[in-house]
């Protein structure tokens, strides 16, 4: 924890990778003087951005973050990224890695660089009273600390949440500090109430939404919602009363009215109570400040402006007056999660541009793009790394077109028929191998990938679909994964292709394209942070813990709604779909990919059935030119993943020039590290 202090009393950031806004460009000059930091309100505000810095890096949307490593999708195998050292249970505290962008374990993991960041946070606060800079009122002041407020709550919640009960960091620490002074863990719920009373302080101060120029500063907006989210995670079963660990303690530190306990080991309704009422008051707050559901029509205006039509859709061929607005409602989910606020995006309360997006390029597209996308004059083909692959358990849990899951919709095709051709009169076309694939690959589509929800067709992509309308220099791609000459495994390119038989193409811009001279054109978009549809979601979850049904499914049936779904009713509550169930599924679906799932597999203490070996599988994709019938069956997924309830929890680097524990005795290692 000496990296803390050290980095307490400096203000340089060697490179501050935000690149959402104008405020967020600005790296402060190399060594600044205590006075230049402060000498006006433009250096303030440098000083202040910089605090920001580690928000687009503590981020859940790198290839290569964690929080990737639930059971929505997997990785090349050969990747052996941070992510699948986590799913395959091999993270350990002596854990390294780097990887050719300089990122390592220690970027990923939270606790030295959060600690780090929040060190600049109490910086910026010792000096803002202290250097009297120009130009700067009581009440800019007063608004600066509010920000370093949030963002001392913000960096120690994801702290947090990661790494379990934390030492709390509350002011500037001294330099001569000794190591028998520097706190140990605090008791998760001290840690909660911590950071609670942080963001209702600043909530107070802040405005409720940000001009243009001012997107990603935060708000009162986002400090409600975030509390929310908090209290929500307090609330949750591994916290509330069945921590695995329970025995877990401190040794040399004490909680004030906690002793030397961490965890607390007995259930408590009000907890549920009080993120109620937080989750209230986050929606109420977003709806008064203007924010709401992204919808169709405001997706179809950007549509217009960027000249795309509407995607292929199996079995919508026919225009239909239904047909077209199920496609509509396709493309508004493609546009939920890539338009930024300027298009009309109304629904992020807090986005950012994180540091791998970029426009027109950017490992963050690549990650997810197919490896063949246009062949370019020159004889060679332009692509991503087809490394972001759906399990078949994400594909099994988006819903039908009925509203349903696959296995519970006594109208959709029986599991028996889910891997044959959906439509039975045709054939596979032959293999090309001197050019991308033909719209007649779409006879390969199966009926598991038919008559599904606009979210699935949203962010999935399967073999035999339309991947984007204008990618392969203005026309369509269309994938066949069996293809080994276009979009199928090689075994000459094994880093490139998942093999599970889909691909995630959320985030992927929809108007996307790649010229014939390989370059491409694509915005960066800006990843929600926190967005409405959680909101709802949050308060769903929390009635139904609180035995509120009639709430409880009002807000999912908010959700159900903006996706074309049936409302449920308490008639589609069974002993096969309980409504915890439905708000979990419905969580799993709306928030795919969002790094939530992480989170919630864990605090809901499903995750030693989720994540255990044998569960997860994909279709039989890592074979070169397979038949159909080769490549549609269940397969389980080659790669080691299990589980230990080690994993509940990250742990506290510990080896050679990164010991945290050697240098701080107050605290103690995660269980089982």
């Amino acid at each position: 924890m000496k990296n803390i202090y050290k980095t307490a009393r400096m203000i340089v950031i060697p490179c501050c990778m935000l690149t959402a806004c104008n405020y967020l460009d600005v790296i402060p000059p190399a060594q600044a003087d205590f006075e230049d930091t402060m000498k006006d309100q433009n250096a303030v505000e440098n000083f202040l951005f910089t605090c920001y810095g580690y928000v687009p890096r503590c981020q859940p949307y790198d290839f290569n973050a964690f929080e990737q490593s639930a059971d929505e999708i997997v990785a090349p195998k050969a990747w052996n990224d941070f992510q699948q050292q986590i799913a395959w249970g091999t993270v350990s505290a002596s854990t390294y890695m780097t990887w050719g962008n300089g990122k390592n374990f220690d970027d990923f993991g939270f606790w030295v660089p959060g600690y780090n960041w929040i060190g600049y946070v109490h910086h910026f606060l010792s000096l803002i009273d202290e250097l009297q800079p120009v130009g700067v009122t009581e009440e800019d002041k007063d608004e600066y600390k509010a920000e370093c407020w949030f963002l001392e709550a913000y960096y120690h919640f994801r702290i947090l949440q990661a790494m379990g009960p934390c030492p709390i960091i509350t002011e500037k620490v001294d330099p001569n500090i000794t190591n028998s002074q520097i706190p140990g863990r605090s008791h998760f719920d001290y840690c909660v109430d911590y950071i609670v009373q942080k963001l209702d302080t600043a909530a107070t101060i802040l405005p409720a939404v940000r001009e243009t120029d001012d997107l990603g500063r935060a708000t009162s907006t986002i400090c409600k919602a975030l509390k929310a989210r908090v209290l929500l995670c307090a609330a949750s079963p591994l916290w509330n009363g069945s921590f695995p660990y329970p025995n877990w303690k401190n040794v040399n530190f004490e909680t004030p009215g906690y002793g030397m306990d961490l965890v607390s080991t007995t259930y408590d309704r009000s907890k549920w109570e009080r993120a109620l009422t937080a989750a209230q008051e986050a929606l109420a707050a977003a709806k008064a400040a203007g924010y709401e559901l992204f919808s169709i029509e405001a997706a179809d205006q950007i549509a217009e402006n960027d000249g795309l039509g509407l995607p292929y859709i199996p079995g919508k061929e026919t225009e239909t007056e239904e047909n077209d607005l199920f496609k509509r409602r396709v493309r508004m989910f493609q546009y939920l999660v890539t338009a930024n606020e300027g298009q009309g995006n109304k629904e992020l309360i807090w986005a950012n541009r994180i540091d791998s997006d970029v426009n027109n390029g950017g490992e963050a597209t690549d990650s997810r793009l197919p490896s063949r996308v246009v062949k370019k004059s020159d004889g060679q083909y332009a692509g991503g790394w087809s490394g972001m692959a759906p399990t078949l358990y994400a594909v099994q849990h988006f819903y039908t077109e009925n509203g349903k899951l696959p296995s519970q919709d006594a109208n959709f095709y029986p599991e028996s028929g889910w891997y044959e051709r959906f439509n039975d009169a045709v054939q596979s076309p032959e293999l090309v191998t001197d050019r991308l694939d033909g719209e007649d690959v779409k006879n390969d589509i199966i009926k598991l990938n038919a008559k599904r929800e606009a979210r699935f067709y949203a962010w999935i992509a399967f073999d035999g679909c339309e991947y984007a309308k204008k990618i392969n220099d203005g026309n369509s791609l269309w994938l066949n994964l069996k293809n080994t000459n276009t979009n199928g495994w090689s075994q000459s390119n094994t880093r490139n292709c998942a093999g599970t038989g889909y691909l995630s193409k959320k985030f992927i811009d929809p108007n996307i394209r790649f010229g014939a001279n390989g370059t491409r054109t694509h915005r960066a978009a800006r990843r929600p942070y926190i967005r409405m549809a959680e909101l709802y979601l949050n308060l769903a979850e929390c009635y139904a813990a609180l035995d509120n049904t009639t709430e409880s499914l009002a807000n999912l049936n908010e959700i159900r709604e903006r996706a074309g779904l049936k409302e449920l009713t308490d008639a589609d509550l069974t002993g096969d779909m309980t409504l915890m169930d439905w708000v979990r599924n419905e969580r799993f679906v709306e928030l795919y990919e969002e790094g939530f799932r992480y989170y919630d597999v864990r605090r809901w203490m499903i995750a030693p059935t989720m994540l255990k070996a044998g569960v997860r599988y994909g279709l039989n994709g890592l074979v070169e030119n397979p038949s159909f019938e080769e490549f549609n069956q269940p397969t389980l997924i080659d790669q080691p993943f299990k589980w230990d309830n080690r994993l509940y929890l990250m742990p506290i680097w510990s080896r050679q020039g990164m010991d945290e524990l050697y240098s701080n005795p107050q605290l103690v290692q995660a269980p089982g590290y």
